[in-house]
């Protein structure tokens, strides 16, 4: 049976084939996966700025952090240096409470020509209701006194006074020589005179009535400060040579009578200079006193010996950080927010002022950015290449890979290791880039630390004291030409009583010549304070010891002494090290005789002969080792170790710090422009046998 055809006119609709269907469900794919890619890209690219965003915080919130520890630190050193004043100032009241306790007043006035030194040094000067010290032979030995009325036929009261501020020349001395930042020390007495140092002649600065006037004297009488205590002046101005003076007062008293008031005037100058050394990069720190005025700023007091007159807070900050004007409205204790400002205030425990640090949130947040920046652009930038690139691009070959690729860049970023993925091979690159960088990142700063660790462990096993002895003196310094470095230095009192000193220089530089050195220092103080020894035996052990399982061959040249301090007699061997240079008291200088010895570690069984001198009383030795000598000049040229009693000659032998600051000071000099090469030690021991104090004339 045949079935019947329809005509044409009575065809059906063409039903879509498997094809178009696919196409058509190919079409709905790729629109669904174009917007699920369009919206995870989206917040990939927003997740992944959210945590850059969060990281900044972070960032800021460290930077905060350590801005604190680090104005917490520059509090302290202006709080030593307030102390140190207020130490200096104590120590002057108590010398002269000493004389009144200890001397017996002098009831007749014609006794003056036998009275001390300094004191018959004083003139009545010719056509002046004055006297003074105008005529004093050592002026720098004690200031000058100037006073009102005739030195002769005073009360008995008056001369015990003029007796008791001549004693204190010594320690007006010691203020000028240990206080830098004090520019002027004085007694004004009620019997209206007064002893200023430095010395200057009187027809420049000398006692006036007006003295008493001046607010620190105010502060300081009885009326005013019935308990004694020092008092801080308000700043004041001390001329163009001096700037802006901040005074402290100490009064004296002779039992219950007022006699007078110590005075020392602080410089502003000397206080902008340390407050300049403050290392953080952003933000001022100033320092300002009760009543608001500002004593110390980078700014408002760049040239402070021309500031005549000091200026509020108000002028120093936006008014916005202090609405009241009044520092004390920011809390103590850490970091406040004010005035769109992070605010930090310390009050001094030993002066009435207060160390104020100031940053604007937009200027912290440009430092986190600067920071940022960068590797925030180029990690957006690669994001959003990758985002378009596979926008481009279809199926498993390119959206597996960079996906990832981000979960790769993610765990590396977090330092979590991870092996590579099977990638397409023209994806290998990008994730061994990626590996390569952070690991490399990670290894670097791993290095760093341990560098940092190994300084500081370094640093901690020197001494970090000085001896204070009454017959000598000892001070040294050390600067490592890499983070860490191969000299050391020990010194170390025997059992005997006698001085152990040691300077050394490994061969080498940088973590061995560091590691070494700390075993060679361990070695010496070890073996020395083991048991008494002759200084030779002591290094023929020291060294035998360092033979042993000394594969690297290194080896350090030392210079190791015993010192007496009560006869100084110096005994001492030397190991192949730079001989030391003895500067006698008139500038003079001489080198120790060689020992013959050579380094240690370098050949076991080796015999160490030791020598011994006899210092004169003011002797000073220098030990230093060949980074002084070999330190080189731009035009190539060594310091060379003739280069050292030029130093000296002709001039009083300085103090041990002073002469190590002036060898350091000349290398410097001499090696400007060009970079350290090696370590630098130097080190001064000085015998300055201890004397009575003389009984005072009367």
């Amino acid at each position: 049976m045949t079935l019947p055809v329809p005509p044409a006119s009575e065809k059906a609709t063409p039903v879509p084939t498997g094809e178009s269907r696919a196409r058509v469900r190919s079409a709905e794919f790729f629109r669904h996966y174009n917007r699920l890619l369009s919206g995870t890209g989206l917040l990939v690219f927003l997740l992944t700025a959210g945590f850059l965003a969060y990281q900044m915080v972070l960032k800021r919130n460290q930077e905060l952090r350590a801005i604190e520890v680090q104005v917490e630190r520059h509090a302290q050193f202006i709080q030593s240096m307030a102390r140190s004043a207020i130490d200096q100032v104590e120590a002057i009241r108590i010398s002269a409470a000493s004389f009144y306790g200890t001397t017996v007043p002098i009831d007749r006035p014609d006794l003056f020509p036998a009275r001390s030194a300094l004191f018959r040094q004083l003139r009545n000067i010719p056509g002046q209701d004055r006297f003074s010290l105008d005529g004093l032979q050592q002026r720098d030995s004690s200031g000058n006194l100037t006073g009102e009325g005739s030195i002769y036929g005073r009360t008995a009261r008056f001369y015990r006074d003029i007796e008791m501020a001549l004693t204190l020349a010594d320690d007006f001395q010691a203020v000028g020589l240990s206080l830098p930042s004090a520019t002027e020390v004085r007694f004004i007495s009620v019997e209206g005179f007064a002893h200023q140092y430095p010395w200057s002649e009187s027809a420049s600065d000398r006692f006036s009535r007006g003295m008493f006037d001046e607010p620190i004297w105010t502060l300081g009488a009885p009326d005013s400060n019935p308990q004694r205590r020092k008092v801080w002046g308000s700043v004041q101005y001390g001329g163009p040579a001096r700037g802006m003076l901040v005074p402290i007062g100490a009064p004296v008293y002779d039992g219950d009578s007022f006699r007078g008031l110590i005075t020392l005037n602080l410089s502003m100058d000397y206080l902008n200079r340390i407050n300049d050394q403050f290392t953080v990069e952003s933000g001022t720190a100033f320092v300002v006193d009760q009543q608001g005025q500002v004593l110390a700023h980078p700014v408002l007091y760049q040239d402070a010996l021309q500031v005549s007159r000091t200026q509020h807070v108000a002028s120093a900050m936006p008014a916005a950080i202090f609405p009241t004007g009044r520092v004390q409205d920011i809390a103590t204790g850490g970091m406040q927010s004010s005035g769109g400002h992070h605010v930090m205030r310390i009050e001094l425990i030993h002066a009435p002022w207060q160390v104020v640090y100031a940053v604007s949130h937009w200027t912290l947040w440009k430092q986190v950015l600067r920071d940022f920046a960068p590797a925030t652009l180029a990690m957006l930038f690669a994001l959003a290449v990758i985002i378009v690139g596979t926008f481009r691009l279809v199926g498993r070959d390119f959206i597996s890979p960079a996906g990832q690729l981000v979960r790769h860049i993610a765990a590396e970023s977090q330092f979590k290791s991870r092996p590579i993925p099977q990638v397409p091979k023209a994806w290998m690159p990008w994730f061994e880039a990626v590996s390569k960088a952070f690991r490399e990142s990670f290894q670097l700063a791993g290095i760093r630390q341990e560098l940092d660790i190994a300084a500081k462990m370094q640093q901690s096993i020197l001494p970090r004291t000085w001896p204070t002895h009454p017959d000598f003196s000892l001070w040294g310094a050390m600067r490592p030409a890499k983070e860490v470095g191969g000299d050391f230095y020990d010194h170390f009192m025997l059992s005997d009583g006698r001085l152990g000193l040691v300077v050394a220089d490994v061969s080498g530089k940088g973590m061995p010549a560091a590691l070494f050195s700390m075993v060679s220092k361990t070695l010496i103080r070890a073996t020395a304070l083991d048991r008494l020894r002759m200084p030779s035996d002591t290094i023929a052990v020291v060294n035998d010891q360092l033979c042993v399982d000394n594969d690297t061959c290194m080896f350090v040249t030392t210079f190791y002494l015993e010192f007496d301090p009560r006869t100084g007699r110096l005994v001492y061997v030397n190991a192949g090290h730079p001989p030391p240079l003895v500067i006698r008291p008139d500038g003079s200088s001489s080198p120790l005789p060689l020992t013959g010895g050579i380094a240690l570690g370098v050949m076991d069984e080796m015999p160490y002969e030791q020598a011994q001198i006899q210092l004169a009383e003011g002797d000073l030795v220098l030990l230093f080792t060949d980074g002084v000598t070999e330190a080189y000049s731009a035009q190539g040229l060594e310091f060379t170790d003739t280069a050292l009693p030029p130093l000296f000659a002709h001039q009083p032998a300085p103090e041990v710090r002073a002469a190590v600051e002036r060898v350091i000071r000349a290398v410097d000099e001499h090696s400007l422009g060009v970079a350290q090469f090696d370590d630098i030690t130097c080190l001064a021991l000085r015998w300055q046998p201890a004397k009575p104090g003389a009984a005072p004339d009367v």
